[in-house]
């Protein structure tokens, strides 16, 4: 199969051509933007371009990532190296103004509303919406709304008090998130909050392969903010030299030496495997083979949270795993009320007795998975997704 970054390799998909004509769907129709298509930790983004009803979509970025292995024909991406593709890659250095070009080449087949995922790029394409004349949505998703250069530099400021101006409506995924962008200077009053949708058609496929041995599962990149030293040093304290307690750790990252040499020096090396990174279905797989999913989460010395919630955390509890969550950001409005329990972050005492009291309790820890399947399913499904942002394109585009 040819490089998915190459034009194509996707010719149903309606991209720019040799004259940078561009062909968009019949009207009401939504065009999204993520500068990189098919990231694996961003599925939630494909989730919400291929759910909408009453609104056909596209998604218009500059690549596709290196680990994707499908296509979408919803997918917009200039061929690379031409005068679209430059003009959407160059979007920072010319402070928004470089997407002109792309504009221009859209006047004749408009969305009806544009959709930007993550605050930098929307930032950055704000000019291109007013040439359009359509109305502008905003979704913040973590470090958009956390690191310390988005909060603190004015190099990022300028940009985010535009967005603030001229975006109709900024979409975030909980209250916590609606805190943090309203503290950025956003209007209160044009924020929504949209839970996120699970990834419900992969998901369907994915069978549990639960075992004997009481498993833990942490799954995730190996950054700071994801708190996996204490989803570590917990387990350890609770289950240390036990046969039947296993510890898996799904993903990869930089810290990915560190934790290594801390599973060593607890002496847990036997009870701890280390599944690495993997495809979403495999990924969920082995969320789904656990008893039990830790999410530590904390804020990172350079400012970085969850904003919201991993989305593994709602995947997971779609799949009937119950959970321990940091009181962080939204892990608690995400995490099911009767299928999770909250803890206060950088407490291991707290946590190692709680992994140790459900081990002691298995007929709890059935009650709450399936507790969370049922509040992962009422609240998370795509279509409850769908419908409110629906409502936001009615609303900005009446």
């Amino acid at each position: 199969m040819p490089s998915p970054n190459v034009a194509d390799a996707r010719p149903k998909a309606p991209l720019f051509g040799p004259t940078g004509a561009f062909a968009g769907p019949e009207s009401p129709w939504i065009l999204h933007s993520t500068p990189v298509l098919g990231h694996i930790t961003q599925r939630w983004i494909d989730s919400q371009v291929n759910a909408t009803d009453r609104y056909d979509s596209r998604i218009l970025g500059a690549s596709v990532a290196d680990e994707c292995t499908v296509e979408d024909e919803r997918w917009i991406v200039p061929r690379r190296g031409s005068a679209a593709w430059l003009s959407y890659r160059g979007m920072s250095v010319t402070d928004g103004f470089s997407p002109l070009y792309l504009a221009a080449r859209m006047r004749q087949h408009r969305p009806d509303v544009i959709h930007v995922h993550f605050a930098p790029p929307a930032a950055q394409l704000t000019r291109f919406a007013s040439l359009l004349d359509r109305p502008l949505v905003t979704s913040f998703y973590g470090y958009d709304a956390t690191l310390n250069r988005y909060r603190e530099s004015w190099l990022w400021r300028r940009p985010y008090m535009r967005l603030f101006r001229r975006a109709s409506a900024f979409v975030v995924e909980g209250p916590a998130m609606a805190d943090r962008v309203a503290g950025l200077g956003c209007p209160e009053e044009r924020i929504r909050v949209v839970r996120l949708p699970a990834d419900q058609q992969s998901l369907g496929s994915v069978v549990p392969r639960k075992t004997d041995e009481f498993t833990v599962v942490a799954a995730g990149r190996f950054v700071e903010k994801k708190g996996f030293d204490l989803a570590i040093l917990a387990f350890a304290r609770a289950f240390a030299g036990r046969t039947d307690a296993k510890l898996i750790l799904v993903g990869g990252g930089p810290l990915e030496g560190a934790y290594r040499q801390q599973v060593a020096e607890l002496g847990i090396e036997p009870q701890v495997e280390w599944a690495g990174r993997l495809q979403h279905h495999e990924f969920m797989t082995r969320v789904a083979s656990a008893h039990v999913a830790v999410y530590p989460s904390v804020t990172a010395s350079n400012g970085d949270g969850e904003g919201g919630a991993p989305v593994t955390l709602i995947e997971g509890q779609w799949l009937g795993v119950p959970s321990i969550v940091s009181a962080h950001d939204d892990l608690p409005f995400v995490a099911a009320p009767n299928g999770s329990i909250t803890l206060e972050t950088r407490s291991p005492h707290s946590w190692s007795d709680a992994l140790r009291s459900l081990y002691e309790q298995p007929a709890k820890l059935e009650a709450m998975g399936v507790a969370a399947r049922e509040f992962a399913r009422s609240k998370h499904g795509p279509e409850a997704n769908a419908v409110g942002r629906e409502e936001i394109y009615d609303e900005v585009s009446a």
